[in-house]
């Protein structure tokens, strides 16, 4: 299928992985969109009127909650996935809030279209199912990892999850952020990152994180980033 040079070409790996017949009947009802950091696609229990297809080097949060409004980031989507699939299943309103983390852009389409979509399309079907079998994997370890593992252990593997998923040579995030990425306390996460600053693995300053040292923070992750990352690999091939 010829590439329209006015159209942005296409940088989701869902969304690679389908046909063209299929590309070209979606193709009319996706909406190019930007998303800002810190945006909030969607919270608990809302509706879901929208699906997002992330672009490279856009990354969302996903994020579980308390009673008392205490988060930690249970999962990550980026240009290997889609945001609100459960919509897809049912009309099943939303279990998690969705937190814009890296900003970039997403193809966004009615939750409608793509359920029909879904309901009569095979190899959609089959990439859809795969997608959500590696993140509820993703959603298991991360829980696990949040148990088990030192906050260091924990950092590290976030980092190398945002530097899969991101364009730019930095991310833009503050302690506090982190700290509820991680479902820990602001000073926490900042003797975790002065930890891997000192050894020399990533640069903070300014609320910019910049991995220095990629080997070096695998060395410093827990197992749960390989594990996870092993999965997405194989996710469409």
């Amino acid at each position: 299928m010829a590439t329209d040079s006015r159209v942005p070409a296409i940088q989701n790996q869902l969304l690679e992985s389908l046909s063209e017949e299929t590309l070209r009947r979606l193709r009319p009802h996706l909406q190019f969109v930007h998303l800002e950091q810190g945006r909030v696609l969607y919270t608990v229990d809302d509706e879901v009127p929208f699906a997002y297809f992330p672009q490279r080097g856009c990354m969302v949060s996903l994020l579980a909650l308390t009673e008392d409004g205490d988060t930690a980031e249970v999962g990550v989507t980026g240009y290997e996935g889609v945001i609100g699939i459960q919509s897809v299943l049912g009309g099943l309103n939303n279990t998690f809030d969705f937190l814009v983390q890296l900003s970039g852009d997403a193809w966004k389409i009615k939750s409608e279209v793509l359920r029909q979509e879904f309901r009569k399309d095979n190899q959609l079907q089959d990439s859809v199912l795969r997608y959500m079998h590696a993140s509820f994997a993703q959603i298991s370890q991360t829980a696990l990892c949040n148990r088990l593992h030192t906050v260091e252990e924990r950092l590290a593997r976030w980092l190398l999850l945002c530097e899969d998923r991101m364009n730019g040579d930095y991310i833009t995030l503050t302690h506090e952020m982190l700290g509820k990425m991680l479902g820990t306390r602001r000073s926490t996460v900042s003797l975790a990152a002065a930890t891997l600053q000192n050894a020399g693995v990533v640069s903070y300053n300014r609320g910019r994180i910049a991995i220095k040292d990629r080997k070096g923070l695998l060395k410093v992750s827990c197992t749960c980033y390989e594990m996870v990352q092993r999965r997405f690999e194989k996710l469409y091939s």
